[in-house]
């Protein structure tokens, strides 16, 4: 029984000191790629991303710019990130991350594209700009 008690108050404790270590993941890490393939000489790409956990800010992108980041999913899986694009009078708002995605980005990276006619997901067209 003290040999359970002990490994019960040890191993939460172990996993804590651990969540704070950027390098370190104990479950599955992935990136997330927002690209600006817009024309050349269009208005700046605006985003802004965040999850439940982490605000990522607001980001201006140049065409051809890569806005990316990493992060490790969560313990029982659940993360979630989305992001709003801002394109001149265009807008678009969606989830760039789910982990119930199974298998939807390619060795857990996930390419997204602002193009003029819409935001693609791995060279897929998912969604068209709305206007503002």
């Amino acid at each position: 029984m003290k040999i359970l008690l002990l490994f019960l108050l040890l191993i939460p404790n172990h996993l804590l000191s651990f969540s704070y270590e950027k390098k370190r993941c104990w479950t599955q890490k992935y990136e997330v790629h927002i690209v600006n393939s817009l024309p050349q000489n269009s208005p700046t790409l605006r985003l802004h991303c965040a999850s439940g956990n982490d605000d990522l800010g607001y980001h201006d992108l140049l065409v051809n710019q890569d806005f990316q980041w990493s992060f490790c999913d969560k313990f029982f899986g659940g993360t979630l990130f989305f992001c709003h694009l801002w394109w001149g009078s265009k807008n678009k708002g969606f989830e760039v991350f789910n982990t119930h995605w199974e298998g939807r980005c390619r060795n857990y990276i996930c390419d997204w594209v602002a193009k003029s006619d819409g935001i693609y997901f791995n060279r897929e067209k998912l969604y068209d700009w709305q206007d503002n």
